[in-house]
């Protein structure tokens, strides 16, 4: 496996043709792979939800739980 110097160093010597249709084959691949992790996301609460471990919860609580995480520092 090449690690990422090598990637961009393969990239740079690519036309500009070939390196927007590699950014393009890129973005959708990244979008397939997101996808994917969703698929695996909702499977797995679904599953929890069946087995009376996850409960139901109100639009208004999530959203508030969404902006306090995005206020929060990230941890890197």
């Amino acid at each position: 496996m090449i690690n990422l110097d090598q990637a961009l160093d393969s990239a740079r010597q690519l036309s500009l043709s070939d390196k927007e249709m590699l950014i393009e084959i890129l973005k959708k691949q990244a979008i397939e792979e997101r996808r994917k992790e969703i698929a695996t996301e909702v499977r797995e609460s679904k599953t929890l939800y069946a087995a009376g471990k996850l409960a139901p919860t109100d639009s208004k609580q999530i959203i508030d739980e969404l902006h306090s995480s995005l206020s929060e520092p990230e941890d890197n």
